[in-house]
């Protein structure tokens, strides 16, 4: 009787541990406030207008220690829509992230399911987007490059290295599941990074093939025609970007820079005309904590297109300034002004929350308040 109790003991005490070793966090973030914008179809607007300095969410992520420096990984995210209740990410319940895969401390991390790519993860991070309160109203014109991450991949596999001298690599494949055609619908992303003391520097590419289909939440639809003449349905979609950060005391300063083509379009898949169209785009950003609650950031931008069938040339050039103010670690208010005068025909169009200006220019004014939890 005595041994059966101290076995009992003994296994409530094991089954305790492994319970202690596990862990599930809930989290999020809620970013609401308003925005006045000068030309939208030609006349101003004022929107209250959440997911501007980051994404509205909610997630649950947790690790369960296996032994051996293994742990069991899981992370369901969720993107909704302050203003009226409502899902993003095309109604999904967990749109934003949804995976699960093991992670160990020497092999790295191993992960199943709808995931980030790697040039919105890792070169947006650095970018304005992902760097000042401004948020989406500062991503690359029309989020061409995914800079402000309007995609992410579905059926993926996806592998992170563990860091051996400062350098990190990412490798993913998304499945394109038709029957006959491995390739169709099928996407690969890439990333490498380096951190060593105050620098950081980032190359990623990403290849989607037939992206309308592949990932139809992106930026490929026919109604994006971002220079006024063209739409951007394609049958292939490649973005090479790298980006660079260095931090000297209080002040941060990064620079990006992309290449995006969009290859093979076809009126058949929705394009307005056939042959490719290529973007070029260059940022730098600077922020500066001017006290420990007080942060003031600045970023310039400048996109050069080019389109095959007709030899035009659309050009953006993109300012951006903000104030940050904290009032505790999870909670701050923040203004911003954003720019934006296009050129070679097109119009102007900052971001895919606001209507394309009726004409070259385009201003941005937001004030806004962001609670983490």
């Amino acid at each position: 009787m005595n041994k059966r109790l101290v076995v009992l003991l003994g296994m409530s005490l094991v089954s305790s541990a492994a319970f202690a070793q596990s862990s599930v966090t809930l989290y999020g973030i809620i970013d609401d406030g308003l925005t006045w914008t000068s030309n939208q179809g030609g006349k101003s607007a004022v929107q209250m207008q959440g997911s501007i300095s980051q994404g509205n969410r909610w997630g649950l992520k947790g690790a369960e220690d296996l032994g051996g420096g293994t742990s069991a990984i899981f992370r369901l995210e969720n993107g909704f829509n302050v203003n009226t209740g409502t899902l993003s990410q095309g109604g999904r319940l967990f749109g934003r992230l949804a995976y699960v895969g093991l992670s160990n401390d020497h092999y790295g991390t191993f992960t199943l399911g709808r995931q980030g790519e790697a040039v919105g993860d890792y070169i947006g991070a650095l970018s304005a987007n992902g760097t000042l309160p401004g948020g989406i109203l500062f991503p690359h014109p029309g989020d061409l490059d995914n800079n402000g991450i309007d995609f992410r991949l579905n059926n993926a596999v996806k592998y992170v290295s563990p860091t051996i001298a400062g350098l990190t690599g990412v490798a993913m494949y998304s499945f394109g599941g038709v029957p006959g055609d491995f390739n169709k619908n099928s996407a690969k992303s890439f990333a490498l990074q380096y951190v060593g003391g105050s620098l950081q520097l980032v190359g990623a590419y990403t290849s989607i093939d037939h992206p309308a289909t592949a990932v139809p939440e992106g930026v490929w639809t026919p109604n994006n025609t971002v220079n006024g003449n063209y739409g951007l349905a394609a049958s292939s979609y490649k973005v090479l970007a790298l980006a660079a950060a260095y931090t000297i005391g209080s002040a941060r300063f990064t620079a990006d820079w992309t290449h995006t083509q969009f290859g093979g379009l076809d009126p058949t898949l929705g394009a307005k005309i056939n042959g490719h169209v290529t973007f070029n785009i260059a940022e730098l950003v600077a922020s500066y904590m001017v006290t420990p609650t007080l942060q003031l950031g600045a970023a310039y931008s400048y996109t050069q297109g080019n389109v095959s069938a007709t030899g035009k040339s659309p050009h953006y050039n993109e300012v951006d300034a903000s104030v940050d103010y904290l009032l505790s670690r999870a909670t701050d208010v923040y203004a911003s002004a954003t720019y934006m005068r296009a050129g070679g025909g097109a119009v102007a169009d900052l971001a895919p929350v606001l209507s394309p200006s009726s004409s070259q220019n385009q201003l941005a004014l937001r004030l806004g308040i962001r609670k983490r939890f």
